[in-house]
């Protein structure tokens, strides 16, 4: 898979850089003693409600994961951050110019690293192989693959019908299964989602 890099504006990669590798983060939870889960802080400014989520994503679809994902490591001398390049495949669209079966690149803000460590932006979970996802997309400029909208307010697992939980310090790698997302925003995630369900039908498996 060809690696895809996008840009974002300097001011945001130079705080979120500062933050990623000179302050301690805001949630750690030691999963084992050869694991951790490691939360960044993000500078995301929330979506008021549901219509304003789909106003700024050109792109809505149902798909799920396949399996094939490329892991890509900061780079601080190009100005890069950490992010996973994860193929799905659309099931269903509510909006865009994608069909059915296409299979497209979506850039997650989560990676897991060399040592196994979860390191994630804002509390956002990977998509797996177990569900479907309503996904809310933005085209990446000069590059191939679709960006989440607002991080963690533009993924929801159609398999989860809650919101998820907190991280906790009795959080491992298996809980991970059974969370849709576990940043500080949950009050606003729930909301949020409870209106993605409602308006959007979940396909069967």
């Amino acid at each position: 898979m060809v690696k895809n890099r996008f840009s974002i504006n300097a001011t945001i990669l130079v705080l979120s850089l500062g933050l990623m590798f000179f302050t301690a983060n805001l949630i750690t939870a030691k999963a084992n003693n050869e694991e951790k889960i490691i939360s960044y802080p993000g500078h995301v400014i929330p979506y008021d409600d549901l219509r304003e989520l789909e106003k700024v994503s050109p792109i809505i679809v149902q798909a799920s994961f396949t399996g094939e994902r490329e892991t890509v490591y900061p780079n601080i001398t190009e100005g890069k951050l950490f992010r996973s390049d994860s193929l799905v495949e659309i099931h269903n669209v509510f909006k865009g110019d994608l069909e059915n079966q296409d299979k497209i690149i979506v850039y997650e803000p989560a990676i897991i690293d060399e040592d196994n460590n979860y390191v994630t932006i804002d509390g956002y979970k990977l998509m797996d192989e177990n569900g479907t996802y309503t996904l809310f997309l933005k085209p990446v400029k000069n590059k191939e693959g679709y960006a989440i909208s607002g991080m963690y307010q533009g993924k929801y697992n159609n398999n989860i019908q809650k919101n998820g939980k907190n991280v906790t310090r009795s959080l491992d790698y298996e809980a991970l299964s059974e969370v849709d997302y576990f940043g500080e925003n949950i009050d606003h995630f729930k909301r949020l989602k409870e209106k993605v369900v409602e308006k959007y039908e979940v396909l069967s498996d």
